[in-house]
């Protein structure tokens, strides 16, 4: 079962992004909530980079998926350019070209045609945050913070509902059982 859920979506449910030491795409890791990724520098040459080592993957028996199943992992967590922005501030992504939105683009164009082989390493990893983000108080917590907190006015107007709130059940207190009498 492969998730969908874009990295925005899993940090409002409280998966945490790290940087791992190493740079092998092999030190993907989840665990506790925290998603570890090695960093990754997206320049101009990325792309065929990455196209020509699929290329290689594909056309060599024995050369492994590596590449082919970062790639497909990427662009499950990245849809758009908040995404990359989130990334970039954990120092997972190192930005070097355009913007956030042309390597949202750039991930999500190279995984056309691309599939994750099952029971791999980061299938395995996919299906840990998927569990993870599924769970119901962690689900609970995404849609409460992407419906409710996106803006300072929003949390805001939540608070002063709450308080609201609060008080109408002071005042039904205090009128049905009236102190001093």
């Amino acid at each position: 079962m492969m998730m969908n859920s874009s990295a925005t979506e899993l940090y409002e449910a409280g998966i945490r992004f790290k940087k791992t030491k190493s740079r092998s795409l092999k030190g993907i890791s989840f665990h506790g909530g925290v998603l570890k990724l090695p960093p990754v520098m997206v320049d101009d040459a990325t792309e065929s980079l990455f196209l020509n080592l699929v290329a290689f993957e594909r056309l060599h028996a024995g050369a492994g998926n590596e590449v082919t199943s970062y790639i497909f992992f990427m662009d499950n967590i990245i849809d758009h350019a908040n995404d990359v922005n989130l990334l970039h501030s954990q120092g997972i992504i190192q930005n070097a070209i355009r913007s956030n939105k042309a390597v949202a683009k750039l991930f999500n164009s190279l995984s056309k045609d691309i599939t994750l082989e099952p029971e791999s390493e980061l299938d395995i990893i996919h299906n840990q945050v998927h569990h993870y983000f599924k769970k119901p108080w962690n689900e609970w917590r995404e849609n409460l913070i992407h419906t409710y907190f996106r803006s300072p006015w929003a949390i805001l107007s939540v608070l002063a509902a709450i308080l609201l709130f609060a008080l109408t059940i002071v005042q039904t207190v205090y009128t049905v059982f009236p102190s001093g009498s």
